[in-house]
């Protein structure tokens, strides 16, 4: 047993995804779990450099997945014990092992340690070091840039105070790092790549691309849409301070100068007195009381011709979600990190544990943003229709991964029909409801 955790700890392929992305898998999960209990239960190993690098590269994994791993209240009562004596150690100046200290950044973030800035001055491992930065430095950053995002406009609806309260708790999601190089093309020839057959009019703009990302959360979205795009110029808007802050420390300096983080709300962009080439807005309508609301507000800001990409949850392919929101709403699970981790636990035992096939169960924001969430509307393509149709816009398609291209441009085509017919589509996802499980994911053209 000694011999198979060593191998595990020691790892590279499995040293690198946890310093990188959330583990979105429920058995490695329970193997970290239960790696994790074990170096709580023996923190005596101090001299043993490869358990301390471990032991790191776990802290980062439980830092980025905002500690949704599942706790014993014997593993409770040991850490209490552990946060104790290193906040007794704190404040009288004496040693901290990098064991303890690494071992308790794998329980809860060092930032919410009484007197943890102290520990920014003093000298670590390299492999500690990073992991204080990660959850102490960095945080710290990110409290000082909220007053360098300023308002765009007044944030007063009810659903949108909620909204925003939810992302200042729960910033979502947390990201590790941008994409690598990556060679921008002009917003045509990424619509013509994606879409081959669709017709729409070339935008024939290569600089100065005005592009708003309406709802960018904690900056993924807008620092792809800066990457991707030739000439691209972002306006970054949210309700949520605490995810603008995290965006902006996160944005690559390359691009810093691009995008414009700024703090508001989609129902009054209406008056910003600003027009965009594209406007992108996945995932984010769908938590309005009335998604087609934001919607229309959004097509005022689109000039003629100009490209939206949207991104609604649909009715079937989440029934698993909605049965999933039942059960917590009939059990009464609270959306605090305790009670998320109760909930998940509690799913898994039971069928609807089919709802860990998203990978948002592996993270408490994005656990959280999946079944708890505050608002959530959901939509079907004869209503996503009915609006193309009567706002005058042209539909160009859905984003959908390289195999159901494949298998749905081969069925299209064999039928004689168009990859742009919403209604044929409906009737694909009637006869297989899991088509959208994700989101639809569509383009449009503003006429």
């Amino acid at each position: 047993e000694a011999a198979g955790q060593a191998a595990i700890r020691e790892d590279p392929l499995l040293l690198c995804v946890l310093r990188s992305v959330p583990a979105r898998n429920t058995a490695l999960e329970l193997v970290l779990t239960a790696l994790r209990a074990a170096l709580l239960a023996d923190t005596g190993d101090a001299k043993d450099d490869r358990a301390l690098a471990f032991c790191c590269a776990l802290a980062t994994q439980c830092f980025i997945n905002e500690y949704v791993f599942a706790t014993t209240p014997d593993e409770e009562t040991q850490l209490e014990r552990v946060k104790g004596a290193l906040g007794d150690a704190l404040l009288s100046g004496d040693e901290i092992a990098p064991i303890q200290l690494a071992v308790l950044a794998t329980y809860a973030p060092l930032h919410a340690l009484a007197g943890a800035d102290a520990l920014s001055s003093h000298e670590w491992p390299p492999a500690l070091d990073e992991v204080v930065t990660q959850q102490l430095r960095e945080p710290r950053q990110e409290l000082a840039l909220r007053s360098t995002i300023a308002p765009l406009t007044s944030i007063d609806d009810a659903v949108s105070l909620r909204v925003q309260r939810q992302y200042e708790e729960n910033p979502y999601p947390r990201w590790v790092r941008a994409a690598g190089s990556i060679e921008p093309v002009a917003l045509d020839t990424h619509l013509r790549n994606k879409f081959p057959t669709a017709a729409f009019t070339p935008l024939g703009k290569i600089d100065d691309v005005e592009i708003l990302v309406a709802g960018c959360g904690t900056g993924w979205q807008s620092t792809a849409v800066a990457q991707t795009y030739q000439g691209a110029r972002v306006l970054a808007v949210d309700l949520s301070l605490a995810s603008l802050c995290y965006a902006k420390r996160m944005t690559p300096a390359a691009l810093a100068g691009r995008i414009d983080y700024l703090q508001g709300d989609i129902l009054k962009l209406g008056g910003i007195g600003r027009s965009f080439d594209l406007i992108d807005c996945a995932g984010v309508l769908h938590h309005m009381a009335d998604p087609l609301e934001g919607w229309r507000v959004l097509l005022t800001l689109l000039r003629p011709g100009g490209i939206m990409h949207l991104g609604f949850y649909s009715e079937l392919g989440r029934r698993d979600v909605v049965e999933a929101r039942a059960f917590i709403a009939e059990r009464g699970y609270a959306s605090t990190p305790a009670g998320i981790r109760r909930c998940r636990q509690d799913l898994l035992n039971t069928p609807l544990g089919s709802v860990a096939r998203f990978s948002d169960f592996f993270s408490t924001s994005e656990c959280r943003d999946l079944l708890f969430h505050v608002q959530e509307s959901r939509m079907t393509i004869p209503a996503i229709k009915e609006f193309i149709d009567s706002h005058g816009l042209k539909f160009i398609g859905f984003d959908l991964d390289d195999a159901a291209t494949q298998n749905f441009g081969a069925l299209f085509s064999a039928n004689g029909w168009s990859m742009a017919d919403l209604d044929k589509w409906h009737g694909i996802q009637t006869q297989y409801p899991d088509t959208f499980s994700g989101m639809y994911q569509l383009w449009v053209q503003k006429r």
